[in-house]
């Protein structure tokens, strides 16, 4: 299931760069947030890369959770990994807008540059925290599982 979200991803940013048909029922918009088009597509492609990388090691790590062995290493390494990317996008969802508007002002000879911060991307951070706590959780699970089998 997480392929396919990963692969869904991948459509979804590729026809909001794409797509210039909004007249279809269902269309893929891409919000520039005033910045070119081109700029915010290539940030919408980064973003959809980081995120579909995330959600691959989110699939790796389900492929390895097997009934004897729980808390594996790699299990949690990849678990690791994909709260790791999911927090590399959730910045960069924060700062690559706000690098390119300064970016653009200072090319343009412009004293000033008005950033704005989403509540939302600042709240995206929340459970991206919450998953680093639940990969430290994960390791001393494996902890304690690889010790229980070594004293039995």
């Amino acid at each position: 299931m997480a392929w396919l979200a990963a692969l869904a991803c991948l459509v979804v940013t590729a026809a909001g760069i794409w797509g210039h048909d909004q007249t279809a029922g269902v269309a893929a918009v891409l919000s520039t947030d005033g910045l070119p088009r081109g700029w915010a597509a290539v940030m919408a492609a980064v973003l959809a890369l980081v995120t579909c990388a995330a959600l691959v090691e989110l699939a790796r790590m389900l492929g390895r959770i097997h009934p004897d062995a729980l808390f594996s290493s790699s299990v949690t390494r990849h678990f690791r990994r994909f709260a790791s990317l999911l927090m590399v996008a959730a910045v960069l969802r924060i700062l690559l807008p706000a690098a390119a508007s300064l970016w653009l002002a200072m090319q343009s000879g412009a004293h000033a540059a008005h950033v704005e911060f989403s509540g939302d991307d600042l709240l995206s951070l929340l459970p991206v925290a919450v998953f680093f706590f639940v990969a430290r959780l994960l390791d001393a699970a494996a902890r304690f599982e690889d010790d229980q089998r070594s004293i039995v």
